[in-house]
């Protein structure tokens, strides 16, 4: 076998050098072609045996275009064609004869031979023949590459749609192995604080050997994929050892997380189209790696939260039932005490009323947390007027106002505002409102409620104004005609701005200070919005720190009959 360096300054206007492989047991022959094809500027190697240039296939290519006589010792120049094809499906073949036919004709298109020169031939003939081949090469290869573009199009999207890691490794081989045939496939993946480092095989049996693991290394030192040809197996499927290579770094957001090996027994891997495209499928799978290990622990988050909200549930009713007993005989006994004594003894009996009617109220809100939790809250709707709901609420908490020397004001509107209520769940909504005014308005405040019947564009542009929160999420469907507005204004505290789309989550208070000096645990807005949502309304807040707050909910009111 014999090597035919380029020479320098090949003719004008020839294509780009080309590396040819020229087989002909005529050795005066295959030297005067490649001295010519040498002078055009093509890298040359010539070889006197078929079996020497199926070596020279597998082992030192890829070539851009085999010549070889169709008269060869042993196997003929077809069957090397067809070979050679099977090695690098976008080989230019050109096959020489000393007589044609059409039966020959026939077979060497058969074996995907591109041309044919009819010996004896000129030198021009030579290069026209070997320069039209290796253009119909060239748009062979792109029409490869966009079909393995596209190819590799659909193995992006299926990889990305795989979140489990074991089943989404196993994808990226066999759609690795798809776009570059070979015998078996190793998947490299680095360790991370929830799971070891990991190596998948494809076919499964397939083992990988200390010279397959060196050749990912240098992968990975370099940063490129690495065509690899090994004395040593690289690998071992079936019983076969597998020498030929290519090792290729996956990579997501600049952090190497795992390495990709593709290993055959005879076939060279390491083709320019076959490395691009690999690497390109290796990006893709590098994201769908790290995307799945998110996943993973998202889903590990999330199954840790769910079991801490099942503990939540079974500690809130656990603790309410194990309260209510022993709070109804305080309570009992307070009251006993109270009316039975005067002086001191009736101001002590007072307090410890007072003290367990607030450790009632807490208990009463943690119940409806958890019942709304568990979707087990149930609407029980019957007509209803929301503004004797208002004046009833009123009634029930202005001796509290009255304690604080706070003015509770009740407008009423001008008609009566019928409606299907669940009157618990809107008298409790009330109570809460009514009973924050109260707490964080200072002695002397004034606190106003009203109810009005407002249109839709009414409440939208006064919603708009205000900070999101969940329950103005009702907004984006089909608006009712008009809704039944209910307001709490005070001259209390106020609420920043920054702060006002918190207030309606469970647990939340505006300051620790204030849980301290007022009390509570901040479940009575966020129980607001959530029954406020249950039937169909919105509720929010217009408040400016140290000017007081307004909150309001809205119900929406049925459609008038004509």
């Amino acid at each position: 076998m014999t090597q035919h360096p380029a020479l320098p300054n090949p003719q004008p206007g020839s294509i780009p050098p080309a590396r040819v492989l020229i087989a002909d047991d005529d050795v005066t022959m295959g030297s005067f072609c490649a001295r010519a094809l040498a002078a055009a500027g093509h890298q040359v190697l010539t070889t006197t045996e078929v079996d020497g240039a199926i070596t020279a296939l597998r082992t030192q290519g890829p070539f851009d275009l085999l010549l070889t006589d169709i008269r060869m010792p042993g196997r003929s120049g077809l069957d090397l064609a067809r070979i050679a094809r099977e090695i690098d499906p976008a080989i230019a073949v050109v096959i020489m004869t000393g007589h044609s036919s059409v039966a020959t004709l026939h077979a060497s298109l058969r074996r995907g031979v591109a041309d044919y020169l009819t010996k004896p031939f000129e030198l021009d003939e030579l290069r026209i023949v070997v320069d039209q081949a290796l253009q119909r090469r060239h748009l062979l290869q792109e029409s490869l590459r966009l079909r393995a573009l596209e190819q590799l199009l659909h193995s992006s999207e299926a990889i990305n749609a795989i979140l489990d890691r074991e089943q989404l490794a196993r994808e990226i081989i066999s759609r690795a192995r798809d776009h570059v045939p070979s015998e078996a496939g190793f998947l490299f993946t680095a360790g991370s604080d929830d799971q070891p480092p990991q190596v998948f095989a494809t076919p499964p049996g397939a083992t990988i050997q200390p010279a397959g693991r060196e050749a990912v290394a240098q992968s990975l030192h370099a940063g490129r994929p690495l065509p690899v040809t090994g004395a040593e197996p690289l690998a071992l499927a079936d019983g076969r050892p597998l020498s030929q290579g290519l090792a290729v770094p996956l990579r997501a957001q600049g952090e190497v997380i795992g390495a990709l090996l593709l290993c055959d027994s005879q076939r060279a891997l390491g083709s320019p189209g076959a490395v691009e495209i690999l690497a390109l499928l290796a990006h893709q799978a590098g994201n769908a790696l790290r995307n799945a290990q998110l996943y993973r622990q998202l889903d590990t988050a999330y199954t840790g939260l769910r079991e801490l909200d099942r503990l939540k549930s079974e500690f809130i009713a656990i603790a309410s039932h194990e309260l209510r007993s022993p709070l109804s005989l305080v309570m009992g006994y307070a009251r006993m005490v109270r009316d039975q004594s005067q002086g001191d003894q009736r101001a002590y009996a007072e307090r410890v009323l007072a003290g367990a009617e607030r450790i009632k109220t807490i208990v009463d809100d943690l119940l409806h947390l958890r019942d709304l939790d568990r979707k087990q809250t149930r609407l029980n709707l019957e007509p209803a007027a929301l503004d004797a709901l208002l004046r009833q609420a009123v009634e029930r908490l202005a001796p509290s106002a009255q304690q604080k020397g706070q003015a509770l004001r009740l407008v009423e509107p001008e008609s009566p505002l019928p409606m299907a209520l669940d009157r618990e769940k809107v008298l409790l909504v009330i109570g809460n409102l009514l009973a924050n005014a109260i707490k964080f308005t200072p002695q002397g405040g004034q606190i106003q409620a009203e109810v009005a019947r407002w249109p839709h564009e009414h409440l939208a542009a006064a919603v708009g104004q205000a900070v999101a929160n969940p329950s103005l999420r009702r907004l984006s469907g089909p608006p009712p005609p008009a809704w039944a507005v209910v307001r709490v204004q005070d001259s209390g505290i106020g609420i920043p701005r920054e702060r006002q789309g918190r207030i309606f989550e469970r647990f939340y208070q505006v300051a620790s200070s204030l849980t301290r000096e007022q009390g509570g645990v901040g479940l009575g807005l966020a129980i607001v919005c959530d029954l406020t949502t249950l039937q169909g309304g919105v509720v929010w807040v217009e408040s400016a720190e140290g000017q007081g707050s307004t909150f309001s909910f809205a119900l929406p009111l049925p459609e008038e009959q004509p």
